[in-house]
């Protein structure tokens, strides 16, 4: 969820004080601070949601990712051609709010709330 967030400020940084350098530099580091982890988290979450299944869901993920990549390249070009790259930051908040709607419902197998057990020792 916070990876989510992060990105989603960077990308409101970036929408709303995107001609000013500073600003620009600030969402940066926070967008590559969001986004950095998001392919270990992602894998981390295949892995425990696919149980037995695992080794087929990470095929499953760096299939979708790579194709989600050349997605990406095909919509950046359209958005970049027809309303120019001012598009960017709004076109990554809309494609946010599903993310951060799958995420928080994705909770239960993917990203659950694990809190440490402490163990006694019979001795």
């Amino acid at each position: 969820m916070a990876a989510v967030v992060l990105v989603a400020v960077a990308a409101t940084g970036l929408a709303v004080l995107g001609g000013d350098p500073v600003p620009v530099y600030v969402a940066v580091a926070l967008w590559g601070l969001g986004w950095g982890g998001v392919p270990t988290l992602l894998q981390t979450a295949v892995g425990r949601a696919g149980g037995e299944a695992a080794d087929v869901a990470q095929a499953m993920l760096v299939t979708l990712w790579n194709a989600a990549m050349a997605a990406g390249g095909v919509a950046g070009g359209v958005l970049l051609g027809w309303f120019g790259p001012v598009s960017f930051p709004w076109s990554v908040l809309m494609l946010l709010a599903p993310v951060l709607g799958v995420v928080a419902g994705a909770r239960a197998h993917g990203f659950p709330w694990v809190r440490a057990r402490s163990r006694q020792v019979a001795g």
